[in-house]
């Protein structure tokens, strides 16, 4: 048997490698195993979304995203002679950034695998975990090397980031239930002539199905071909036929002369998943992404959500690690991060049904009803990713002393909105108000886990209406609130912490 790891995480792709990257920011190294032997070109997944932006620049690359990446700040539906029919756009959602970065899926695991270089971590490629057994105080892990040999792991924790056919959510007996979407799909990496802008993605809907592009770098575009009739499907299985030849055809049928298609990499068919594990954690193994739940790529938050899975569970379980959690802790990751799932199948459905009715409308020249402002806004703020929220859960409070008002929001358990200015790993305890002093044996006692910070903006942006005390969880979330600012307020703080965490 092989030396055991504190951590092993199981998958190379985006969540995986964000997973040990959090990790070791929070000073736990994480075995990570790959069992593909080098890393893919393929575009894959390709939006990242501004509350990801959000956790990426706490992770310290969003500077990279932003630079590799084309931004897309609106999505437009046109009809196949490529008229706008409408436009939404992510002005206005809250965020520091109020676009999407479009780059293809290798150079975000790129980017995130030379940030986890940084802080002293590697990807083993060519090891497939075979087995995991559960014990009492860890997982003992079957490994098996691309040049035959075998590997017993005994690992504390065992986070499962291996996709849609993960060992790990088989060891947890789970199943990904839900449905599967009619029809078969096509995506493609291409080169395009056209006329559409590339500040945005376009959805071009025509009465023989519909067509997704978005830009990508170096002036190529993600394409996904939808509502593949049984002849283009067909083809797919032919002998002598690729399925970039599908792809160049099915793109003229559409939209004729108004995109041709220059060039096409690569290229797959695949089928569209609305499907979620019932839990995504288990007896010392999680689950984050595809491993636990699927979307609708029309949505454009499937790699974006195993992303923040990564990002709630990191700071849980290195705490644990540490040995400063009490059980609470890593238990609500499940609750937390299963509710967020929930939301966005919710979000990616609504999307896939506006743009299946966009191609409706077309073919039957009857207009669709369209959003109304409220529903617009909210729309745009979810598929940003920046309303997910953990309000009602179990590490969310507050304390109000009679007769103190509170803005709605951002209350306990919503994002922070000024996140990314705060610096460090840790929590953060911002103080509007009151005689700094108060503070001192509340920062003494929770040292290494609190840090205490005399906050001079507005209260407002905090979730207050005048002074109080607001406590910032190490993912950005607003944990607990008191009002007004006091020593009443402080000892509410000291013992909602208290409830999932050791003092020093």
């Amino acid at each position: 048997m092989s030396a055991g790891a504190e951590v092993l995480v199981v998958g190379a792709g985006p969540s995986g490698l964000l997973a040990a990257v959090e990790l070791a920011r929070h000073g736990v190294p994480a075995r990570l195993v790959e069992r593909s032997p080098a890393p893919h070109r393929q575009a894959r997944a390709t939006a990242i979304q501004p509350g990801t932006l959000e956790i990426l620049a706490a992770a310290g690359v969003a500077d990279r995203f932003l630079a590799a990446s084309e931004h897309l700040a609106f999505a437009r539906v046109f009809d196949d002679r490529l008229h706008p029919l409408s436009e939404s756009s992510f002005a206005g959602t809250g965020g520091r950034w109020e676009f999407q970065c479009s780059l293809p899926q290798w150079q975000t695991e790129q980017i995130l695998a030379g940030r986890l270089a940084e802080l002293g971590g590697r990807v083993e490629r060519g090891v497939t975990v075979v087995a995991l057994e559960p014990g009492q105080d860890g997982v003992l892990a079957g490994l098996a090397q691309a040049g035959g040999g075998t590997e017993s792991v005994q690992a504390r924790w065992v986070i499962g980031a291996g996709g849609a056919h993960s060992v790990t959510r088989q060891s947890l007996d789970e199943e990904l239930t839900g449905q599967t979407y009619p029809g078969l799909a096509l995506a493609a990496d291409v080169a395009v002539s056209c006329g559409l802008p590339r500040d945005g993605g376009a959805l071009i809907a025509t009465p023989a199905g519909y067509v997704l592009l978005a830009p990508l770098p170096g002036e190529r575009w993600i394409t996904f071909v939808g509502d593949l009739d049984p002849a283009e499907a067909a083809r797919l299985d032919q002998a002598g036929t690729s399925a970039a030849e599908v792809v160049r055809d099915a793109l003229e049928r559409r939209a004729g002369d108004a995109v041709r298609v220059d060039d096409v990499g690569w290229a797959a068919q695949f089928r569209m998943h609305r499907r979620q594990a019932r839990h995504l954690a288990g007896r010392r193994r999680f689950l984050l992404g595809d491993a636990g739940h699927l979307s609708s790529p029309f949505g454009g938050e499937g790699l974006n959500s195993g992303l923040h899975d990564a990002h709630n569970l990191a700071w849980k379980l290195a705490l644990e690690a540490q040995g400063r959690a009490r059980p609470g802790l890593l238990a609500s990751y499940a609750a937390e991060r299963g509710a967020a799932a929930d939301h966005v199948i919710e979000t990616s459905d609504q999307v896939h049904a506006l743009a299946h009715g966009a191609v409706d409308a077309v073919r039957t020249g009857v207009p669709g009803q369209p959003l109304t402002p409220g529903q617009a806004a909210a729309l745009a703020r979810a598929r940003a990713m920046l309303d997910t929220s953990y309000a009602g859960g179990a590490l969310a409070g507050e304390f109000l002393a009679d007769g103190t008002a509170v803005p709605d929001s951002p209350g306990p358990g919503d994002r922070y909105p000024d996140r990314v200015s705060l610096p460090g790993p840790r929590h953060h305890l911002l103080l509007f108000g009151g005689p700094p002093g108060d503070a001192e044996a509340l920062a003494r006692r929770w040292r290494g886990l609190v840090d205490v910070i005399e906050a001079d903006g507005d209260p407002r942006r905090a979730g207050l209406a005048a002074s109080g005390a607001v406590l910032v969880r190490p993912d950005g979330y607003i944990g607990f609130r008191a009002a007004p600012a006091g020593p009443a307020a402080l000892a509410a703080v000291d013992q909602h912490l208290s409830r999932y965490l050791i003092p020093a």
